[in-house]
């Protein structure tokens, strides 16, 4: 089945038609605020929605939100110099989840290549390389032992 845009599956859908919208509204307002504030504050907000005529922004963190409130007449007059109909800009604080942290894998080594690279230490001169075998030896004997 062929993948299609999700767009299209709302634009079909006429009962869909005012979220499309919606939709189509936010990421407009999303891209106008981007142009209009510092990079560095664009990428740590978003736009949440417009209600009666205020523009909600969500700030990731409380000092992201302490510079956005600083700056918002400039940042309302700029907004409104787009054709955004809007009148105030409320910043609040909405924490964004990072993502969950990937469990490290426990790795084990086999026996075979622990002799492998026994044999290999022993046959290498005093160096940085053969110290970083020797730990990575000791390591791997004790998780095997244990």
């Amino acid at each position: 089945m062929p993948a299609h845009p999700a767009h299209s599956f709302l634009s079909a859908a006429p009962n869909l038609q005012g979220l499309l919208q919606q939709a189509q509204k936010l990421l407009a307002l999303q891209k106008a605020w981007n142009e209009v504030t510092p990079k560095p504050l664009a990428a740590a907000s978003r736009v949440g929605a417009v209600r009666q005529q205020t523009l909600i922004v969500y700030a990731n963190n409380g000092a992201v939100a302490g510079k956005l409130r600083q700056l918002v007449p400039s940042l309302l007059e700029k907004i409104q110099k787009r054709g955004v109909e809007v009148t105030a800009i409320r910043v609040d604080v909405q924490v964004e989840t990072p993502p969950p942290e990937k469990k490290q894998k426990d790795l084990t080594v086999s026996h075979n290549a622990l002799s492998s690279l026994e044999k290999l230490e022993r046959s290498l001169a005093d160096s940085p390389l053969k110290n970083a075998l020797h730990t990575l030896i000791q390591r791997h004997s004790d998780a095997i032992k244990d």
